[in-house]
Formats: C-alpha cells, sequence, structure tokens
C-alpha cells in the first residue's frame, strides 16, 4: 500500500511538472513573439523619426528660402515702382518745358 501510495504521489508530482512545463513554454512562446513584434515595432519607429526629422528640416530649409525669395521679390518690386515713379516725374518736367515752349 505504501508502494502505491509513493507510486501516486510520483504520478501527481509529475504530471504538476508537466503542467508547469507546458505552462512554462507557452510563455516563453509568447514571450519571443511579443519580443519579435517589439524589435519591429522599435525598427519602424526609428525609420519614422528618422523620416520625421529629415521631413522637419527640410521643411524648415524650404521656409527660409521661401522667405528669401518673398524678400527678393519685394526688393525688385519696390525698385521698380520707384523707377517708373521717377520715369514719370521726368516725363512729367519734359512735358511741362514743352508746354511752356510752346506758349512763349
Amino acid at each position: 500500500a505504501v508502494v502505491s501510495t509513493q507510486s501516486t504521489g510520483q504520478q501527481e508530482v509529475a504530471a504538476v511538472e508537466r503542467e508547469l512545463s507546458c505552462d512554462i513554454s507557452l510563455l516563453r512562446d509568447r514571450i519571443d513573439r511579443c519580443n519579435m513584434r517589439y524589435s519591429e515595432a522599435r525598427k519602424r519607429y526609428e525609420e519614422a523619426e528618422r523620416e520625421f526629422i529629415a521631413s522637419k528640416l527640410e521643411l524648415h530649409q524650404c521656409a527660409e528660402q521661401k522667405e528669401g525669395l518673398e524678400e527678393h521679390l519685394f526688393t525688385i518690386i519696390t525698385l521698380n515702382e520707384t523707377r517708373k515713379s521717377e520715369k514719370l516725374e521726368q516725363l512729367h518736367q519734359k512735358l511741362e518745358q514743352l508746354e511752356l515752349q510752346e506758349n512763349s
């Protein structure tokens, strides 16, 4: 009877160890899958971060270039308007001189 009780006890211990071994194996598999997903997500994140930084830098450079070109355009338009105004003033003076000569 003692042998049979020991045998039954050993079988129960062996069954518990099998369950534990199975649970451990399942958890290790899940951990491995999580590690793989984590690594893939990390790679995607790092790539997205590099792209974000590159895009932000390009955006800043384009904004600076656009601002410089707009300033240049404003300068050209202002100079052109000044020249036109000066030219109109010269023509107006010539016209007045011609009128004075005709009237004399």
